[in-house]
This record gives C-alpha cells, structure tokens and sequence, in this order.
C-alpha cells in the first residue's frame, strides 16, 4: 500500500510538472542562457572558426558569459583599445603635441636669411589634418607670418621638414605589402601631414578600358604613377595602391565604376616631412619671400642642426585624438601613440621597442600578458594576437581609471556613431552598446561596453577567426549574440 502511494505520489509530481514547466536554467557562468552560446558557437558558419567570448559585470566582477577566453586570436583594430588607453594613462587627456617653426644661421641687415627654414615634427599624427581642420585653419598663415615678422624677405637655403624626432622612418616588420601603399597604411613619422593622406582622382570610360588618372591632391611632384586601373560594370572600390615609403613609384591595380568623370581613392603619403615643408615652401613664395633652395626633408638625429625657434603650434588635445583614433578605427594615430610611449620609456624609439612598452605598461598594470603579441600599436598586423580575458581587463582598468570619461566617450557608439553607426540599429544595442570593432581578412571583433535591459554594465570581448560566410552576415551574427546578452543578464 505504501509503494502504491509512493508511486502516486511521482505521477502526480510528474502531472504537476507538465502543467507548470520548470523555467529553463541558466548556463554556469551565471546570466546567459546556455542555448545562447551554444547557438552562436555551433553555427554552421562557424564550424571552422576559432572563437574566443567573455562578459564580465563592472560592478559584481561576475562572468555573466565565457568561451575560450584565454584563447590568443587575432585582434585586428580592437587592438587600438590596448594603445588608446595605456597612451591616455601615460600622457593624459589634456596633453599636446608641439611642432615648431624655427630657422638655423642668421639673419643679415639685408632681411635675408643665411641658413635653412625649419619646420620640426614633435610627432603630432593630426598636423593640417581636415579631421582637425577649424584647429589648424591658420596654421600655415601663422608661419609665413612669423616669418615675415622676423624681418626675412629671402632665404638663402631651402625649407625643411624634420621628422628627426622618432629617428628614421620605420614600418612594422609584418604589414603586408597590400597595405602599405594605401591611405590606411601609412607608418607613423614625427612630423605627419594632412592624415599622411592623398587622394588620387580617376576618370573612367565603359567597362574593361583603362581608367586615367586626372588630379593628385595635395601634389606629390616625387611620386611616379604606373596606372593599371580598369574601368568595371559595378559601384565598387576595388583599386589597390602598390608601393611603400622606401619608394616614390607607384602601382595602382584593381577595378572602378565605369564611366565616371571623377572617381577617387586614397594614398599614403610617402614623405610627409618634404610635404609639409612643400606646403610652407609655395606659400612664401606667394607672399613674395625667395627662397634659393628647395623644399626638403630631415628624418636622421644627428642631421639636426641648432636652431632658433620662431613659433609653435600645439596639437589638439590628447583626448580629441584618441577620440577621433576610435571612433574612426585611425592606424595612423595608434602608431604615433605607439611610438611616444617607445620615446617615454625606451632609449630607442622604434614600433619594436614601442611593443615592448605597451606590453610592459598593461603588465605593470596587472594584466597575465602570456598570449599577448604584439607587432604594432593599430592591429593591422595579422601577426598580433590577444586574448579575450586581456581586452576585458583594459575595459575593467578604464572603467575605474580618471580617465575614464575621455576612453569611453572615445568608442563607437552602436546605431549612432562612427563605425558601428549601422550595427545595432533598431535593436536593443542601438545606444546601449559603446565598443571598438576589429576586422580584417576571416577575423572580426568587438569589444567595448553593454548596458543590458535589466540596467547592468558589462565589459565584453568578442573574437571569432577564420569563418567560413561574407563579412556582412559575421556581422549579423555577432549582433543577434550581443543583442541576446543585452536581453539576458
């Protein structure tokens, strides 16, 4: 009678359950249902695909979401994270970089100038860049100026660029020559110019002709240009430049729109140092000032003549630039950066040794740095390697840093701004999402700040490389797994 009763008593547990099913647990790693990640992880595209995940709550320090986080993956520009923040810690928000006008020899009673016109780089990456453009708006007329306030009516020298400040130009080891030559590629020198950015204009016929190229601006009187840019039936961008700042040749490659009157791409610039001193050189000479020499460039220290300085003009703030570093993905500032903390904390001043002092500040820091490679301050390298837990702990570290409102007001804010303006639009991230994406060839990340429905903030990594779908669809992927951490905390 009693088994019977027993067995009663099951069924009936059994009936009750049916009629009030148990709400579905969570995974272990406290606030995420475990469907979810197993979802993302296990999905078709991903089959192949090296996936590091990790969630953390600012305030509780719980891991809300974990997969393989100590897993080493390439980074591609969540990188910048790593060198926006440390370069914030080391020279804060309000510094500024200097670039300074200045002349050697001297002036005789005749106002003419024995010596040589000196334009010095402090290693400011935004100088006459148009990001910055009402900050640097007078900046040349300010310099011709000065110089006319001096006295000088004629130079009997040239006017030079020196770009001595970081040493010799220099290029990170493992960039790809595909890179090198395009406007995203340019390595960072001590005296930078118009973003070390050329735009180079095309006009086109019907599809399959070669393509001519119409205007160059700024003008680059050293570069040659070997055109084999073909004219294509579609809206793309798909031209190449081919070449490096060891050279003044290049190749242009690839296909543009048919039948455009104008069609432009974009360079790196070579030499900025001569450009900048091109750009100073015309406009005296149209303020009447002779100048004998010509317009030149000075990258080696012990070149580096005495000289009497004139006047300087100081960079936006630190904080401004790390913004626009972020929020625009800029490898060209991150490599500056990377460089300063070389020349803060090294006795040579090169990417290697700026590597070194990247990695001994996050490690000084408190960060496991096992597992971090670093080859460049920007990510651009397929040859840097980070992992999850590392990106959360710059996320945790800002987070409680007094600079935490420059570093934060610096990233991409989901369906608003800079380059994530469209990821996340219309869904719950849309506004609630704050991070750096990362992408490159089979490898995309992100990494920021999550304020979830229930009103938590999170710091996440995301990194997935070698999936086997289109960028655009990873893309999707990778939002319908943050919009389901933003609904379930």
């Amino acid at each position: 009678m009693i088994y019977r009763n027993k067995i009663l008593i099951v069924l009936l547990l059994i009936l009750l359950s049916a009629c009030n099913p148990i709400e579905q647990t969570n995974d272990t790693d406290g606030n995420i249902n475990a469907i979810t990640l197993n979802t993302f992880i296990n999905h078709p595209s991903l089959k192949n695909a090296s996936i590091g995940i990790l969630a953390v709550d600012l305030n509780s320090g719980e891991t809300v979401l974990e997969h393989n986080s100590s897993i080493s993956l390439v980074p591609a520009s969540t990188l910048k994270i790593l060198t926006s923040a440390a370069a914030l810690e080391t020279f804060g928000p309000d510094h500024r970089f200097k670039t300074t006008l200045a002349y050697t020899g001297n002036i005789s009673e005749g106002r003419t100038l024995n010596g040589n016109i000196i334009l010095q780089g402090g290693g400011d990456p935004t100088f006459l860049s148009p990001r910055f453009e009402k900050h640097y708006k007078n900046a040349i007329k300010n310099m011709v100026q000065e110089i006319q306030n001096s006295g000088i009516r004629w130079i009997n020298g040239n006017v030079v660029g020196d770009g001595s400040y970081f040493g010799l130009p220099q290029i990170p080891d493992t960039w790809i020559w595909e890179d090198m030559g395009n406007y995203y590629g340019s390595p960072a020198f001590a005296l930078n110019v118009f973003d070390n950015t050329y735009s180079l204009t095309f006009k086109t016929g019907s599809a399959g002709s070669l393509s001519s190229i119409t205007n160059t601006n700024p003008e680059l009187p050293q570069l040659k240009f070997e055109n084999r840019v073909t004219a294509a039936d579609n809206k793309q961008d798909n031209a190449y430049i081919y070449g490096s700042y060891l050279s003044n040749k290049r190749v242009i490659k690839g296909t543009i729109p048919e039948n455009r009157k104008s069609f432009s791409i974009k360079g790196s610039i070579p030499d900025p140092a001569k450009i900048a001193a091109h750009q100073l050189f015309v406009k005296l000479k149209e303020k009447g000032i002779g100048i004998s020499g010509e317009a030149r460039s000075n990258y080696d220290e012990s070149k580096q003549a005495k000289f009497q300085p004139l006047l300087e003009i100081n960079s936006p703030p630190l904080s401004e630039i790390i913004e626009q570093l972020n929020m625009k993905s800029i490898n060209l500032y991150a490599e500056t950066m990377l460089l300063h903390l070389s020349k803060k904390t090294k006795e040579k001043c090169s990417v290697e040794a700026g590597c070194e002092s990247l990695k001994t500040f996050w490690g000084n820091a408190g960060m496991d740095v096992s597992g971090l490679y670093l080859e460049d301050g920007s990510g651009l390298s397929r040859a840097n390697a980070i992992t999850p837990e590392q990106l959360v702990f710059v996320l945790q570290h800002m987070h409680q840093s007094k600079n935490d409102k420059s570093f934060k007001q610096s990233l991409p804010i989901a369906g608003k701004s800079g380059t994530l303006k469209s990821f996340g639009k219309n869904t719950i991230l849309e506004g609630k999402l704050k991070a750096k994406s990362g992408y490159m060839s089979r490898a995309m990340s992100y990494t920021g700040y999550l304020t979830t429905e229930s009103g938590e903030e999170l710091a996440f990594a995301v990194m997935v490389n070698n999936y086997n779908c289109s960028n655009s669809e990873m893309r999707k992927i990778l939002e319908e797994l943050l919009v389901s951490l933003a609904n379930n905390p």
